[in-house]
């Protein structure tokens, strides 16, 4: 078959074609779907045809009904072929489906209206941030893979794939896309400790069987085949350019090589990525702005329980004067001032309980913002790290480098980086045979000045703009991880000295010893109080009893 030229004078190329049991798809480098059959049965062929006419269902013609309803223009990159329905993946990672839907092969849905569908309709996912990146079919399956490494199934593959339906859970069947669950995506790896080094990249299926081509799982790994991958292309291409042309305009030819839609389009997407990483930055940095402003709010609130517990001490006080001075007149009346002033007291108490807890829930969410700010900071500089790689190839800057010293200076880097991430408090405690938690603060602190004083070796090993780049990213990892370790250490401090709104432990056991408690504290305690607190906070680096308060 043919495809007639644009009446614009342009052209068209067929990029990827598509077969099922009757019929035909082929996909032109414009993103045009063009589909042909020997019938239009089941509207397997994604448009309307009039009438019975064979000529017209056997002739190729465009596909138009792509998101029509919201009247954008949609450019497909995949398309695949099942019996008798189809799958077409737009730019924007939007899943379209159509054809016959007898065995929930489509994953819209099973009902009478549903039974086939003449023209493309998009196939919904139970998440609405799911944006697919590859798909494919088999006779009367479907599936595909998401940008996050998750893989999709409907059709029959999904009844055989979950036992004959049996381990599908609540609101999963037969006609709508279902997670695999077991197969390494993206969220498994960040909830995992050593994760998954590779996840699903691409997808094909026949019958009962599906296969997936894997994708290195850690960006720092992708970003090193991407840039090994980049190199052997444009060495390949300025060979061949330079045997071409002996008269030095070789590395004029390589770098054209690289000034192509595609290529630019890849670093439009890189920016992209860029300006949604910074606008998550600015989100961060609000929260965490607005957490400390709630944190001193609370402060101010337990400032305010002190101040109006020493008034009611005070008060209590003086009316116990009043009382000792043998009024009998006034007696009922004091006690029950007295009596008032405790219930006062108690109030404020709980009060400041409650208030000593949501501290500490605002001080980890505080924490916990803190590490996805720098994660994501992180994440940030080696996106553009990649939209640099791909400017400096279209602009020819790399063709002529035959040096590692970029791919060396990465490698040193990614183990800095991996050097700074044994750091963490948390991951040391485990590991170690420690006295307290202050000694793995302060090894945790020695590993950082040690890492900060040899993130030298980055830049003396890499060159160029690469090397100020990743020196960069890792002092600004280091930063965060040395704000974290001060930031643990204020809260042991507080808890074994006290602060503004508490005297730690001391506070404990003044509370012991008072009449509220029953006269529980030690003998000997009202002389010994300060030696006893001080033997208690040293327990176990210091977390002492006053951790479980809070104090």
């Amino acid at each position: 078959c043919t495809v007639a030229p644009p009446p614009n004078g342009g052209h068209h190329h067929v990029v990827q074609v598509a077969v099922g049991k009757e019929h035909g798809l082929f996909l032109t480098d414009e993103g045009t779907v063009y589909s042909w059959g020997g019938s239009a049965e089941h509207g397997k062929l994604g448009r309307v045809v009039a009438g019975t006419n064979e000529a017209a269902w056997q002739e190729p013609a465009p596909i138009v009904d792509f998101n029509k309803t919201r009247g954008e223009t949609e450019i497909i990159v995949q398309i695949a072929c099942g019996a008798e329905h189809c799958l077409a993946l737009s730019q924007k990672g939007t899943l379209y489906a159509w054809g016959w839907n007898k065995g929930g092969q489509l994953g819209v849905g099973l009902s009478p209206k549903l039974k086939e569908v003449r023209v493309p309709m998009v196939v919904p996912f139970a998440d609405k941030e799911v944006r697919v990146k590859s798909c494919s079919c088999a006779p009367e399956s479907s599936a595909c893979v998401t940008t996050k490494g998750e893989v999709y199934v409907w059709g029959s593959i999904s009844y055989y794939l979950f036992s004959q339906g049996q381990r599908y859970e609540p609101g999963e069947t037969v006609a709508i896309p279902v997670k695999l669950r077991g197969v390494p995506h993206e969220e498994s790896r960040q909830s995992s400790v050593q994760g998954s080094p590779y996840l699903p990249s691409t997808i094909a299926l026949c019958r009962e069987q599906i296969a997936c081509t894997m994708r290195p799982g850690r960006l720092q790994d992708d970003l090193s085949t991407f840039r090994a991958a980049m190199r052997a292309r444009s060495s390949h291409l300025f060979s061949i350019t330079r045997n071409r042309d002996a008269t030095g305009r070789s590395e004029r030819g390589g770098a054209d090589a690289f000034r192509t839609d595609a290529v630019r389009q890849l670093g439009e997407e890189f920016s992209q990525q860029v300006v949604e990483l910074d606008r998550k930055v600015h989100e961060l940095d609000e929260a965490r702005v607005e957490c400390q402003a709630q944190l001193v709010r609370i402060g101010r609130e337990l400032t305010v329980c002190d101040q109006q517990d020493t008034a009611l001490t005070e008060s209590a006080a003086d009316l116990e004067v009043k009382r000792s001075s043998g009024r009998s007149g006034m007696s009922r009346t004091l006690d029950i001032q007295l009596n008032d002033i405790n219930h006062f007291k108690m109030s404020n108490k709980r009060g400041k309980m409650q208030l000593l807890a949501q501290r500490d829930e605002d001080e980890r969410r505080n924490l916990s913002l803190m590490q996805e700010y720098s994660d994501t900071v992180s994440k940030k500089h080696q996106i553009e790290a990649l939209a640099t790689l791909v400017a400096a190839l279209r602009r020819g800057e790399l063709i002529t480098k035959s040096d590692n010293s970029s791919d060396d200076g990465l490698k040193v880097a990614n183990s800095k980086r991996w050097e700074l991430s044994a750091t963490s408090p948390q991951e040391l405690a485990g590991k170690g045979n420690f006295a307290g938690f202050r000694e793995v603060l302060s090894i945790s602190d020695r590993a950082l000045n040690d890492i900060s004083s040899a993130l030298r070796e980055v830049s003396a090993t890499a060159q160029g703009s690469d090397a100020a780049l990743l020196e960069e990213v890792l002092e600004a990892n280091l930063k965060m991880r040395k704000e974290i370790n001060l930031h643990i250490q204020e809260k042991l401090e507080r808890a074994d000295k006290g602060g503004p709104h508490s005297l730690g432990l001391q506070q404990y056991f003044n509370e012991l010893q008072s009449e509220g408690y029953g006269g529980l504290s030690p003998r000997g305690f009202r002389k010994n109080a300060n030696s006893v607190g001080a033997a208690a906070s040293g327990y176990k680096g210091g977390g002492g009893i006053g951790g479980m308060f809070g104090w």
